[in-house]
């Protein structure tokens, strides 16, 4: 009786796991589809309006935690080292877009904090800041990423080589 009761819940966790695993892969599958469209809305419209929201209904929470935690001191270092990590130097393309979106997190990680009254906030402004930057670098790749979408191939005209075409 013992071990028939062991295998239906032996049963029932691996049919679990695979549910689990099937619903994760078809969120993966969604993401890869629409990553794009979820990134640019991230930082171009929901954050800058949730912030809005915020900042009308919780302004003297939003003060204090913007003098509380500094920008330079809770920010700045680490938007650099995940630059960093990501090898995008100073002079990449892309630097000033990932720097923004990564001060874009700090300020909607002070605001979601001030709003929800989190004590854990230098830990959710890295956080965000890794998640923002990511999908700065998904934007930047817009062209190839319509290319892979419709099976093109990019060609950049400013690359080595092409210049010696006129």
């Amino acid at each position: 009786m013992e071990s028939e009761t062991q295998q239906k819940s032996d049963a029932l966790l691996a049919a679990k796991r695979e549910h689990d695993a099937k619903i994760k892969e078809k969120r993966r599958e969604y993401y890869e589809k629409n990553r794009y469209r979820i990134c640019n809305h991230t930082l171009n419209s929901y954050c800058l309006k949730a912030m809005e929201k915020i900042r009308v209904s919780h302004p003297e929470a939003v003060d204090s935690y913007i003098q509380q935690y500094p920008f330079e001191e809770y920010a700045e270092k680490y938007i650099r080292r995940v630059l960093y990590i990501h090898k995008i130097s100073r002079s990449h393309g892309m630097h000033d877009d990932c720097y923004d979106a990564g001060m874009m997190a700090y300020l909607y990680s002070i605001h979601r904090c001030a709003c929800m009254q989190y004590t854990h906030t230098q830990a959710y402004i890295k956080k965000m800041i890794r998640i923002y930057v990511v999908c700065a670098i998904v934007i930047y790749h817009e062209s190839r990423n319509i290319c892979r979408t419709n099976g093109f191939s990019e060609i950049r005209l400013d690359k080595e080589g092409f210049h010696n075409l006129y």
